[in-house]
């Protein structure tokens, strides 16, 4: 007897191909939101940790200097490139083992100045968030600068709003015209060099180092030329604010730009945002620790971590 011949050999039928392949792709299907959300979660997680590395940069500068770097550094009240000088960012590089770039930057000469154009189109990974989009591509910022410059996700924070809908401390016709009360608006990383704005102490944040923001994320996903730009030291392109509207807090530059009625696009270049999944922004806090804060939260808290001197008692959300 041929024992061969008296099996049937059965392959797959179309049906349960197809079957096995739908299958498949179901599975797929739910596997992949869990592996984006994992691979978000771990980007997320470089940008707290590189906000880390700025916080405890900063530390440093503290420590060799005892004061913390200039938000920005400005001759007069005035916003003329040949007027502006350094940045916080700038100031903290050989902190983040970055001196030979440090060196590059000539302190003598203004920001934009050809001498130091090396050193604003360099891509610093420490500077960009895995999150961010478009963070590799040199920008034309949409003020001041004519040449395309290295973005960046992280901007210093200057404190509240004063004096009306366009008072920063990161302008220097309006931080050269603020009054004695206003001043209490003031954050840790503001122009200095200007109506008496020098520079901050561990010992002027009266508030608590703990509860007042250092740095937060900021990125946007739409208009590139109003991005973070790192090396940049005019006003808002590396400084922003933290403002009672909460379209402020959206990471996306026409969203925050159209919710002002398209009319006061003052507000949205010193936006704070993140494009995390979660809805959160990273902030590196006066005491060096990093913490996430949702996009929602509470207006009145937000202006009062902001700020170093106004006497707010508040606690992280």
């Amino acid at each position: 007897m041929n024992l061969s011949n008296s099996r049937t050999v059965r392959g797959f039928t179309l049906v349960e191909l197809l079957v096995v392949i739908a299958i498949i792709g179901v599975l797929i299907a739910l596997l992949l939101p869990a592996v984006q959300q994992a691979r978000e979660a771990a980007r997320r997680m470089q940008c707290s940790n590189q906000l880390k590395q700025i916080g405890l940069a900063v530390h440093n500068y503290h420590d060799t200097y005892k004061v913390f770097p200039a938000g920005s550094v400005n001759l007069n009240t005035t916003t003329a490139a040949d007027k502006s000088l350094s940045n916080w960012a700038i100031g903290i590089l050989p902190f983040l083992e970055q001196p030979a770039l440090y060196e590059q930057y000539n302190q003598s000469v203004h920001n934009s100045h050809v001498d130091n154009q090396d050193v604003l189109t360099t891509i610093l990974p420490a500077m960009l968030c895995p999150s961010d989009v478009n963070s590799e591509v040199l920008t034309q910022p949409s003020q001041l600068l004519s040449i395309d410059i290295a973005p960046g996700s992280y901007k210093g924070n200057v404190g509240r709003r004063f004096g009306g809908a366009n008072g920063y401390f990161d302008y220097p016709p309006y931080a050269g015209s603020y009054n004695a009360s206003q001043k209490t608006s003031i954050g840790p990383l503001h122009v200095s060099g200007v109506n008496g704005l020098g520079w901050e102490r561990f010992a002027t944040i009266t508030d608590g180092s703990t509860n007042t923001l250092l740095v937060g994320e900021y990125h946007t996903k739409t208009r590139p030329d109003t991005k973070t730009f790192w090396a940049s030291s005019h006003s808002f392109h590396n400084l922003g604010a933290a403002q009672p509207e909460s379209y402020t807090r959206i990471p996306d530059w026409e969203a925050c730009y159209a919710a002002t009625g398209n009319s006061q696009h003052w507000k949205c270049y010193r936006a704070f945002g993140a494009l995390h999944a979660a809805g959160t922004i990273n902030f590196a806090m006066c005491d060096g620790s990093v913490t996430s804060i949702p996009q929602t939260i509470d207006n009145v808290v937000f202006e009062a971590l902001s700020t170093i001197s106004r006497d707010e008692v508040v606690t992280l959300p």
